[in-house]
């Protein structure tokens, strides 16, 4: 009787500790960091621009799509970089505005693929060489505490974090910062605004971070800057 008693105490823990064990390392799996320079990630950005032209009569709105994605390596200064590169598409309407019946025009353009910068990940940090330069730039520190401020490249009025939240792309939580300007800015992401732009006042620049991808799953990014929920192009 006392044998079997150890051998079901023996079982229990064995079967408990096998337990513990497997959601440890399914909780590492759901909390490992989203790394920002990794060829699983794409970017979309989306934006428009609107110009009046009074000499011909015609409201012109152009729509800027743009992908973003890294591929393959590169060496600068005998420092190993990802490159990164995007896909642009233009789609531009024309339409009389002294006429509401006008119909518009419709005209689209795609860009070949174009080499943006190359990149690199050291732990928290995440540096950048723009492609009209030869010197290397922190882009951003993914080491963000609350209260502190955002230590990001275009951060120009030094704005701080003043709550912390997450968001679920697939099995991973991405950290999401919103800041004293109220934008955001994510981990493994970057800015709201797009990879490459201030946090601007005027939405005529165009171009604002959308939908990110890992991995293969897209999530939408409804804080862009007039981006829509959820857009989630497939460009």
């Amino acid at each position: 009787m006392k044998k079997n008693i150890v051998i079901l105490l023996v079982y229990v823990f064995v079967s408990c500790s096998s337990n513990n064990v497997s959601q440890s390392n399914n909780q590492n799996t759901i909390n490992d960091p989203v790394i920002m320079v990794s060829e699983s990630n794409k970017w979309y950005i989306n934006g428009s621009v609107k110009n009046l032209d009074n000499a011909n009569d015609i409201l012109e709105t152009r729509r800027r799509k743009l992908l973003y994605y890294f591929e393959g390596d590169t060496l600068i200064n005998e420092v190993q970089y990802k490159k990164m590169y995007y896909k642009q598409f233009d789609s531009i309407f024309h339409q009389s505005y002294s006429s509401p019946v006008g119909l518009p025009e419709f005209q689209s353009t795609f860009y070949d693929i174009k080499y943006i910068a190359a990149m690199r990940q050291n732990s928290d940090l995440v540096y950048f060489v723009h492609n009209d330069q030869n010197t290397e730039e922190l882009y951003a520190d993914f080491n963000i505490n609350l209260g502190e401020v955002l230590n990001y490249k275009w951060n120009y009025d030094n704005d701080i974090v003043t709550e912390i939240d997450s968001i679920q792309i697939g099995s991973n939580y991405i950290t999401k910062y919103k800041l004293s300007n109220d934008h955001y800015f994510y981990e493994g992401i970057g800015a709201s605004f797009g990879l490459f732009n201030a946090w601007q006042i005027n939405a005529n620049v165009g171009g604002f971070l959308s939908c990110f991808e890992l991995n293969n799953v897209k999530i939408g990014i409804d804080e862009g800057f007039y981006s829509p929920i959820n857009y989630c192009p497939e460009f």
